[in-house]
């Protein structure tokens, strides 16, 4: 059932559903959400609930109702996670079991999972979240790509670039594509690991510990500008990244599934940031970048947001139970001897490579490896060819690489001389 959770103050909110039928916010007592604000008419909102849809209607109140900052003059249907501000009182909109598009309805009765969650239903669920995506992302069908990509390949990505080239509006679009526990973490120099795991607390009432869960627990987890916080703190990811789980006072919790971690940051050398240590940069399956757009996307991108955010136009188009799923069928995906050793005479060349202080370990093979799997349902196959591996390459082990200082005169990064090497590096039978 579709519910409200109505925040009055900074430390007080409570749930309330939304029952078939129609519902009036506003000061009179017959309403059934009593609002204790001039700011509020008598009857100020009406919501109503119908055939799975709730609409919101302003009913001519003198201060106006805003739905995600804009007024409403018309009725309004709302989507998950849309902000409702009548005053001071703040309504945030969860509906969790039916999004505003259509998602799948499932087996039917007497069909096995196995029937339905085929490489079909994963190629509908990439083109709902591409079609979403693209919605808000203006001109940057690469970087769809590959979020999707490392999202079903079961790990984690990190987006390095430029300020102000939309890194926090992809990951942000993502999370409201998916129906699922989003979580933003914000990080800041000061920030202490306990911000983000959650810390044990003492209850005078009844003489224990109890834990108190931080950000971390969630589906989807937006880690905005990692570099700007301590190595302590960037530290405490790394066992959620690699095991899904984590070690709080001696006990283990395991995080909710599908986990997935969104980083943002800044190039290093900018003042006020840490550079993240080379086992917290290997635990990020691949590395990305977006790039400033052309003037003819940046020109769409102003249109888009001259009245509001176009994320304020999105809600979420599947489940976090299909990308489980999809991610199940990811490693179904048929992967052949020969790019198999593909994949490992590239990962060893940038062992010996003389450009590279250090190589890439065998969890950068497993990595090109699984990348190369979801590479491949994206582009509607079950098997992986050798493009599929040549094309994430740069993105999966670039990051993992060191460059000489002797040899940033020739190369700019580690990436460059991995695509030097897919050059040199030939495949049978291709």
């Amino acid at each position: 059932m579709p519910t409200f959770t109505v925040q009055s103050g900074y430390d007080k909110s409570k749930e309330i559903e939304i029952k078939e039928g129609v519902m009036m916010i506003g000061r009179e007592t017959d309403c059934a959400i009593v609002l204790s604000t001039a700011n509020a008419s008598r009857h100020h909102l009406k919501v109503t609930n119908k055939d799975g849809k709730v609409v919101v209607e302003d009913l001519g109140s003198s201060n106006g109702t805003f739905v995600n900052s804009t007024p409403i003059a018309e009725p309004y249907q709302l989507k998950h996670q849309d902000v409702i501000q009548i005053g001071e009182n703040i309504f945030v909109f969860h509906d969790t079991e039916k999004p505003s598009e259509p998602t799948f309805a499932g087996p039917i009765d007497g069909q096995s999972t196995s029937e339905y969650y085929t490489f079909s239903f994963m190629g509908i669920v990439i083109k709902k979240l591409e079609a979403n995506l693209k919605k808000v992302i203006k001109g940057k069908p690469d970087a769809i790509r590959d979020i999707i990509t490392a999202l079903f390949a079961d790990g984690h990505i990190l987006v390095e670039d430029m300020p102000g080239v939309g890194k926090s509006v992809l990951a942000q679009a993502l999370a409201k594509s998916i129906q699922g526990i989003y979580k933003r973490i914000q990080f800041t120099p000061d920030m202490l690991p306990s911000d983000i795991t959650g810390l044990s607390v003492y209850d005078q009432k009844t003489k224990e510990f109890s834990f108190k869960p931080g950000p971390i627990f969630g589906n989807i987890i937006l880690a905005d500008e990692i570099n700007r916080t301590t190595p302590r703190t960037q530290a405490s990811l790394l066992e959620c990244m690699s095991e899904s789980s984590i070690t709080i006072d001696g006990t283990a919790h395991v995080l909710p599934k599908p986990f997935f971690v969104i980083a943002t940051q800044n190039p290093s050398d900018y003042h006020g940031t840490y550079p993240l240590p080379e086992p917290q940069l290997d635990r990020f399956l691949m590395r990305i970048s977006i790039g400033y757009p052309s003037p003819e996307v940046e020109k769409e991108i102003l249109n888009s947001q001259l009245k509001h955010h176009p994320l304020n136009d999105i809600s979420y188009v599947v489940k976090a139970m299909d990308i489980m799923q999809c991610q199940a069928l990811v490693r179904q995906v048929h992967i052949s001897d020969e790019v198999k050793d593909y994949i490992v005479r590239i990962v060893a060349a940038t062992r010996s490579h003389q450009a590279l202080a250090a190589g890439c370990s065998p969890r950068a093979s497993l990595a090109l490896m699984r990348l190369s799997q979801s590479l491949a349902t994206y582009y509607e196959r079950d098997y992986v060819i050798p493009r599929d591996v040549r094309e994430l390459a740069p993105a999966a082990l670039g990051h993992r690489a060191q460059l000489k200082a002797g040899f940033r005169g020739k190369w700019a990064n580690a990436g460059d001389v991995i695509a030097e090497i897919l050059e040199t590096v030939p495949v049978k039978g291709e």
